[in-house]
């Protein structure tokens, strides 16, 4: 006997959501997200419903008849809250470049470094993505998608891993590295 499993979620009255076949599409005031649910449900267990609440607010609705998928739910129950975040106040991700003459620079959509290597190392970012340098040693990334920006983030910090010993290179800003001790005489 297979019981309804469901999770019920409210969405914030500034955030406006529709549901489209396999998409939910999900306006606030910062941009608009959206989310094919194939992504997550490949098998097509669960059901994805929109009941309208009184006071201009919406209530989210996931089931499921499996119940495997309980665990699903809940871990898709916080991606649509980590969006509902993303939308209304944003998320920001930094790097920090460590080391003698490291630098950065933006043109339009382009970051340029110069890590130490012969040549400058180009890194094309989404136009979604807001980049800025608050300092000439600091990047910081602005957008909607938190998993996305720490994709992106990872993704400029591969063209200089920070050094196990001396800690030179691209560092998550606010993360302590442990550094590795050196050859002792």
């Amino acid at each position: 006997m297979n019981l309804v499993k469901s999770k019920s979620l409210l969405v914030p009255s500034n955030i406006m959501i529709q549901l489209e076949q396999n998409k939910v599409i999900l306006q606030g005031p910062l941009g608009m997200i959206q989310v094919n649910l194939s992504t997550y449900d490949k098998v097509g267990d669960c059901f994805f419903s929109l009941k309208s609440l009184k006071n201009n607010q919406s209530l989210l609705c996931l089931s499921s008849t499996q119940d495997k998928n309980f665990a699903f739910l809940n871990s898709l129950e916080a991606i649509f809250k980590q969006y509902f975040i993303g939308l209304t106040q944003g998320f920001l991700v930094s790097l920090e470049c460590v080391g003698v003459g490291y630098k950065v620079s933006v043109n339009k959509n382009t970051l340029e470094f110069k890590l130490g290597y012969s040549h400058t190392s180009v890194f094309v970012f989404p136009e979604d993505v807001e980049v800025f340098l608050p300092k000439p040693n600091l990047i910081c990334f602005f957008g909607l998608d938190k998993k996305r920006l720490h994709n992106l983030a990872a993704q400029v910090q591969n063209l200089k891993i920070p050094d196990a010993y001396k800690g030179k290179g691209l560092q998550w800003k606010n993360v302590k590295y442990n550094l590795k001790e050196g050859k002792k005489k």
